[in-house]
């Protein structure tokens, strides 16, 4: 399937001789893409496709940064591909890696003569310069309008019906299918607006339970108490998220990143140098417990600091708030004159603010 296309005016008149974006196309398919053109109507599209070998000796080549079977995030070689971790539809690059390795390809094709050449588009010409990448002086020319990611129709039909006229359940959603084709970006967004949604329950049955339900005497603490509840529910509402979104970015290759992990000689001669003077001179270990004692005691601080911050925000909440709700469902109680019912809605509007 093409996923790549580039767009380039049409020409306005018949060619003498070859157009610069005949060297283009030469120039893509020299570099191991599948090109199709396609003249339209204003336009003229070159759709590119690519081997999975071709993308996997780019990725190489950019020395791309994948997710091992061993949870490290290592270089990409396409010699120990079955070293790396494949993607949720099992697809080894997602798309997001693919298109970078479509750029590195077709922004990769320079000039590597030593001399400039002439290029030609109706009435316009220029040259391309010595170490200069072909796409970009077509960009700088006005020759190159965009170059943009293609859908593949298979999987846009799939998530259509998946996931967009899925009327049977309103929030599940295929989070791996939408990370395989749009992005992290894009699924994360939905995941969240889908865990969002099942959440509101709670505060909505509560909050129609406050209006419906009469509490007798102590319809004056509903209001207050209701509000406690949805500061609670917020803050709970946060955390989930929070294990969630690290759940996810985990099953996708994203959370674990150890980029400056590099398994290398150099690297490893600290390592073997420090194992060298082990062996020759005895080690004091008193020092690795309270190494240990002090990491546990700076996360512990970490923690309670998290939870003092919480507790200082929600009760600051509380006490900014709770006069408010009091006075307001004291008027609730003893307005009876329309003018005060009126102030009531205005209080009311104040406080949905």
């Amino acid at each position: 399937d093409f996923e790549v296309c580039i767009v380039v005016p049409k020409l306005s008149r018949a060619a003498t001789g070859e157009d610069c974006v005949a060297s283009l196309v030469r120039e893509l398919e020299g570099a191991g893409l599948l090109v199709e053109r396609v003249r339209g109507v204003p336009a003229e599209f070159i759709k590119l496709s690519a081997s999975m070998g071709i993308l996997g000796r780019a990725a190489s080549e950019m020395q791309m940064k994948k997710l091992t079977c061993i949870g490290m995030e290592l270089q990409f070689e396409w010699e120990q591909v079955a070293a790396f971790v494949r993607q949720p539809d099992g697809s080894l690059f997602s798309w997001r890696e693919r298109f970078t390795c479509f750029r590195y390809l077709i922004y990769g094709i320079v000039n590597k003569t030593n001399s400039e050449i002439s290029l030609k588009f109706d009435d316009k010409e220029f040259y391309w310069k010595q170490n200069e990448s072909l796409l970009r002086r077509l960009e700088d020319e006005g020759v190159v309008k965009l170059v943009f990611p293609l859908h593949e129709e298979i999987k846009r039909k799939q998530l259509l019906r998946n996931w967009a006229l899925n009327w049977h359940d309103f929030t599940w959603q295929p989070i791996d299918e939408v990370y395989s084709y749009f992005g992290t970006k894009i699924a994360t967004y939905f995941a969240f607006l889908g865990m969002y949604t099942r959440w509101l329950f709670f505060p909505a049955v509560s909050g129609l339970a406050t209006q419906l339900i009469d509490f007798g005497s102590f319809q004056w603490l509903v209001l207050p108490a209701f509000f406690i509840f949805v500061i609670s529910w917020a803050v709970f509402f946060l955390q989930f998220w929070k294990r969630k979104n690290s759940a996810l970015l985990a099953r996708w290759g994203i959370n674990y990143s150890f980029a400056e992990y590099k398994a290398s000689a150099n690297e490893l001669e600290p390592i073997r140098h420090y194992l060298s003077i082990e062996r020759e001179e005895e080690k004091n270990f008193d020092d690795a417990p309270a190494e240990k004692r002090r990491l546990q005691r700076n996360e512990w601080s970490g923690v309670l600091l998290r939870i003092r911050n919480n507790a200082i925000i929600v009760l600051g909440i509380i006490c900014l708030q709770l006069p408010f709700e009091l006075a307001y469902a004291h008027l609730y109680e003893k307005t009876e004159t329309e003018a005060l019912s009126i102030i009531q809605g205005l209080v009311e509007r104040c406080l949905s603010f």
